[in-house]
């Protein structure tokens, strides 16, 4: 046995871990082996549980599964038949650490949720399950081709190679291909009937050992991928077209891509014939699309109707280094027998795959039928009958001209004009060649001799007729080029212009609501359907944003789809193979591994076409990038805010350990030398005078922190009584007068100066005003307290004649823990506490601070709102 790891998953982001045991053929001992390793985990005391195991009538698989729990399955009926399928709802709600899930590649019955197991496996793993499941090579997507060429036999139950190459660990179970043709002989395969049967078909000595060799590749060019980069990527681009043979081509290249390690694109070239496509090649095209999605292409278009040149342009652009397109006998699947070549010109760097069909007889495509080959589109009928005008409107201009006495030559050119008009309203080259046809009719049937009969003797006619045919058939061609040509560029330039003024608005818009809004719209202006948007809600679907109808949402159905989507990061619903019952289709709008809502579209009617599937993926892209964008700035916000909580903190914390420290130690020696009884009565004075002087100061700087406290509470309530200012400002002289005996103040305050305010708070303003001055000027500086009233505003300028504020502290000068000198102040009373408290002060009244300068000194210009209501709760960002 061989095994192939990857790396352990971050267990922060919990997923589950998905283990394949891997083998050639039935009956290689996969599904033994997993129900041993179920068993051995168990043993080790992990919590194992079978969520489904394919019975195969095999009495040693039975007995090998006692032991372990088994839930239920789910049992629906579908014609006539009971069938049984996993309860992935009961598995999910039994949450054990290992689900044992038989047979990977099985398709599900009518009714379940998904179409396919490995759906429901993802779903498992979306729920942190960890899944052990059973795989044969057979199965996996890319090797279909390979297989079927070998075996002759087209598996119809496939698995797309990413689910496979996600794989957590595979375990490749081989045996020797002479013991599995015992085994089938013995009957622990097949019963003997079907043993038979298997024998002479699928289990042939040859084709086991081809089968057994590609497993063995499988695995090995797995390891390989897996393993440390040491050379540059490889890129490979396959072109994808309505070509019956299209699929095969996408499977070789994604085995290339696999192979070589590379990155892997396909690329769609858009012309103006797309317009013309029949609904055939359309649904042709759109499952060659999801075909090369689910095999892990980048999915890519182009406009222009030159694709040799399209492609090489791409390939040059995003340095694609192998080109892989198709060859159906001697012409290319995508164009006339020279396309490589051209390819090869416009894309010389790159190495070109050309893959032969050798089923071009059996993959021809059906011929349309003759109303669609005669008409065609609508477009073409009205081509058809605007010729069929011209025609007959030279026919009546020819006959006048002929009564008029004009000559033979003349009339001959009034259909050849009339042959060239036709050219140019030509949608298709048979319809030029009609007008032509029918150009010569008439004019041989009644303008030459004889008269009234097809029989024209002049030779000379020939030539001119062979000349008409001729320019006719240039300008005809030409015309449909250009008017391919048109309608390409005017696709490509309308999609163009939607993706960039979609990109410049979404920047603009700031609100995840606004960008909801917008993209709902845009998406369903383009689309002519109803759109429905789902915001992601911490894992919930948010309140939906609808454009156009909103019936087709409304179902408890169609919401349960948009949740399934949003919890497990994938498209579901109409057109896919996940609830494919609902009325709507529902995309995950991500942007890496974010998932930041769910899209939702009306899809009754018909499905997307190509161009509209590539346009709203990219809008979605943009709308997440958009979302991430605003989220990524509330992050940094947030850390910017944490980031200077943790540093105000930090500051606090340094202020109180060092500031705080130095009076409490002056306190305490103060104290002990008061308790010595040689101190003299002048001594003991001052040692009582030092105490009661730093006792204040640590009172003071403790209401401040209290008053930041308070302040700093978001849901902050004033009580606002009717206060004269006057009266406030000498309740903080009476506080102050001890610091401020050498700083001489004048009081300068108007009666009218009177208001609503918190007395409390607007006391501890002045405090702190005055003690700003006292802390950081010379002594003998005076200090001016000015008050006036403005209509509804008092007016307030505390100002002193000192040095003033150097214009680098000026920046911090209301930020709390920032000392705002380094030369007045005692070293232990400089935590700036002060003016920050002053500061919040004032927002909380509603009021606005600034600082000015004074020639000299340092002036507080203060205005507040005289009115306000009492007890009002007020939001605030104090001290911040």
């Amino acid at each position: 046995m061989a095994e192939v790891h990857r790396n352990t998953p971050d267990p922060a982001t919990r997923r589950g871990r998905l283990k394949i045991f891997f083998g050639y053929a039935a009956g290689t001992g996969k599904t033994w082996a997993m129900l041993e390793a179920g068993k051995a985990a168990a043993d080790k005391g992990a919590d194992v549980v079978i969520g489904y195991l394919e019975p195969h009538d095999r009495p040693e698989t039975a007995a090998k599964a006692r032991g372990l729990e088994q839930v239920d399955c789910k049992v629906l009926d579908y014609r006539g038949l009971r069938l049984r399928e996993m309860d992935t709802d009961a598995v999910i709600a039994r949450a054990p650490r290992i689900a044992l899930v038989d047979e990977l590649a099985h398709t599900n019955a009518t009714g379940c949720r998904h179409t396919r197991r490995y759906r429901d496996i993802q779903e498992l793993l979306v729920h942190g399950i960890d899944v052990y499941t059973t795989l044969n090579v057979q199965h996996l997507e890319s090797l279909n081709d390979q297989v079927a060429a070998i075996t002759g036999i087209l598996v119809q139950e496939r698995i797309p190679d990413d689910v496979f190459d996600m794989a957590d660990e595979i375990e490749l179970i081989d045996i020797e291909v002479t013991e599995l043709l015992d085994r089938l002989r013995e009957g622990k395969i097949y019963h003997a009937d079907q043993a038979g049967l298997a024998a002479k078909n699928f289990f042939t000595r040859d084709n086991l050992l081809a089968l057994r060799e590609i497993a063995m590749r499988r695995c090995a060019d797995r390891l390989n991928r897996i393993a440390p980069e040491t050379h540059a990527r490889d890129h490979v681009l396959v072109c994808l077209s309505p070509s019956p043979s299209n699929a095969r081509i996408i499977r070789s290249a994604a085995r290339m891509a696999f192979a070589f390690d590379a990155r892997f694109s396909a690329l769609y070239i858009q012309t103006g014939a797309d317009q013309d496509m029949e609904e055939e090649d359309s649904a042709r095209l759109q499952e060659n699309l999801r075909l090369a999605n689910r095999l892990g292409a980048s999915i890519e278009s182009a406009w222009g109707s030159d694709v040799a040149a399209e492609i090489g342009a791409f390939a040059r652009q995003t340095h694609v280094t192998k080109i892989v397109i198709g060859r159906r006998g001697r012409k290319s699947a995508f164009g006339p027998a020279s396309f490589a070549q051209k390819l090869a010109a416009s894309a010389p760097e790159s190495e070109i795959f050309i893959i032969p069909d050798p089923e071009s007889a059996r993959s021809r495509k059906k011929n349309p039928s003759w109303i669609h080959r005669v008409f065609g589109t609508g477009q073409d009928a009205a081509g058809l009958i605007l010729q069929l005008l011209v025609t007959a409107g030279a026919f009546a201009v020819a006959l006048a001209a002929r009564k008029l006495g004009f000559s033979q030559p003349n009339i001959m050119a009034i259909f050849i004009f009339a042959s060239l008009i036709g050219a140019l309203c030509a949608r298709k080259m048979w319809q030029a060649v009609l007008t032509w046809f029918l150009c010569i009719l008439l004019f041989g049937y009644r303008f030459t001799s004889p008269v009234l009969s097809l029989v024209m003797f002049d030779k000379g006619y020939l030539v001119a007729f062979a000349a008409m045919l001729v320019i006719s058939l240039v300008v005809s061609r030409q015309a449909i080029r250009l008017r391919q040509q048109a309608r390409a560029s005017s696709a490509a330039a309308a999609q163009s212009a939607l993706l960039y003024e979609a990109s410049q608005s979404l920047q603009a818009l700031e609100e995840d609501e606004e960008i909801c809004t917008y993209i709902t719209r845009r998406i369903a202006e383009y689309l002519g359907r109803s759109v429905v948007f789902y915001q992601n809600k911490a894992g919930s679907l948010g309140k939906p944003v609808y454009s156009g109808h909103t019936d087709p949402f409304l179902g408890t159905r169609e919401q349960a789809v948009a949740l399934w989507t949003l919890k497990n990061n994938r498209r579901a619903g109409a057109s896919t193979d996940t609830l494919s019952a609902a009325r709507g289709l529902y995309l995950a709008v991500r942007h890496r591994h974010n998932i930041f809502g769910v899209l939702g579209i009306d899809l009754e009617g018909s499905g997307l076409s190509t161009p509209e599937n590539v346009v709203v993926l990219s809008l979605l892209g943009q709308a997440a990038l958009a979302l991430e964008n605003n989220e990524n700035a509330r992050q940094k916000e947030r850390e910017a805010l944490h980031a200077q909580h943790q540093q105000m903190k930090t500051s606090l914390l340094r202020s109180i350990s060092h500031d705080l420290r130095t009076p409490l130690t002056t306190i305490s020696a103060s104290a002990d030398l008061l308790t010595r009884s040689s101190c003299t009565p002048q001594q003991q004075h001052k040692l009582a005078a030092a105490i009661s002087q730093d006792a204040r100061w640590l009172r003071d700087t403790v209401e401040n922190l209290l008053s930041l406290t308070r302040l700093d509470d978001e849901t902050l309530r004033l009580n606002r009584q009717y206060l004269e200012v006057e009266e406030a400002v000498e309740q903080a002289l009476f506080h102050t007068a001890a610091q401020r005996r050498q700083h001489p103040v004048e009081v300068d305050v108007a009666p009218d100066c009177a208001g609503s305010f918190d007395g409390q708070l607007l006391v501890q303003m002045f405090v702190n005003l005055i003690g700003n001055t006292v802390a950081h000027t010379p002594k003998g500086t005076t200090l001016r307290i000015q008050g006036t009233r403005d209509q509804d505003r008092v007016i307030l300028d505390v100002c002193d004649n000192g040095p003033g504020v150097c214009q680098q502290v000026r920046e911090h000068l209301f930020e709390p823990f920032v000392p705002k000198s380094s030369t007045i102040s005692d070293s232990y009373r400089s935590m700036g506490l002060g003016l920050s408290l002053v500061h919040s002060i004032v927002l909380a009244h509603q009021g606005s601070i600034e600082y000015r300068d004074g020639h000299p000194g340092a002036c507080f210009h203060i205005e507040l709102p005289c009115s306000g209501e009492t007890d009002e709760t007020i939001d605030t960002e104090c001290g911040r």
